[in-house]
């Protein structure tokens, strides 16, 4: 559906990184293995998101944002083949890290990707 570098807030600070390389995918169309430990936080838009971490390592695996519908968010270092990432752009760089400076063309958007919003709960 989409995929991009994230630079909100909450991604900065869950990820300890200026930004997260993430893709947005329905939930029906991915399949995880393994088991998962939940941690619910309150996401950038005020509503409650689950995030699941590998249970045996703690690496975080994706995140179920109450504000969509059938959405997920997944980090795409969780990719079997990292190379099938292709960003197409930087979401949240109004909560961008001032330090860091992104040198490519890729479309930049102050908030989130216009794709989520048929997906937006009601």
């Amino acid at each position: 559906m989409y995929s991009g570098y994230c630079h909100c807030h909450a991604c900065q600070k869950r990820n300890s990184s200026p930004c997260v390389s993430l893709f947005l995918i329905q939930k029906k169309e991915i399949d995880f293995s393994g088991k998962t430990s939940c941690f619910s936080i309150i996401g950038g838009s005020g509503k409650e998101m689950i995030e699941h971490r590998c249970q045996d390592c703690g690496d975080a695996i994706y995140s179920d944002l109450k504000v969509l519908d059938d959405v997920i968010v997944c980090l795409a270092s969780t990719l079997e083949k990292p190379e099938d990432f292709k960003p197409e752009g930087h979401l949240w760089v109004s909560s961008r890290d001032p330090r860091f400076e992104i040198n490519d063309d890729l479309e930049q958007q102050a908030g989130p990707p216009m794709q989520m919003m048929p997906y937006l709960a009601k």
